[in-house]
């Protein structure tokens, strides 16, 4: 599997999962899990897409993407 590094990949990639479920190469627990992890990485861009546009309207400078700091050690 080719590394997931945008959102057209994350597309692809679940795509492929889909159809891997309806040929029967995925099982349905294993298509379970991709949803719940998808789901966690399309939070994680929401929250951050709500974050720039915050700071859009507060007239802030936006940074790229993926690149919002965390501060999981302060």
């Amino acid at each position: 599997m080719a590394a997931i590094n945008t959102t057209g990949d994350l597309r692809k990639f679940l795509c492929n999962s889909i159809n891997s479920v309806a040929n029967g190469t995925m099982d349905i627990a294993k298509a379970r899990e991709v949803t719940k992890l998808a789901g966690q990485v399309n939070e994680s861009f929401y929250s951050e897409v709500k974050v720039a546009r915050l700071q859009i309207d507060l007239e802030k400078e936006v940074k790229k993407l993926g690149s919002l700091p965390m501060n999981i050690n302060k």
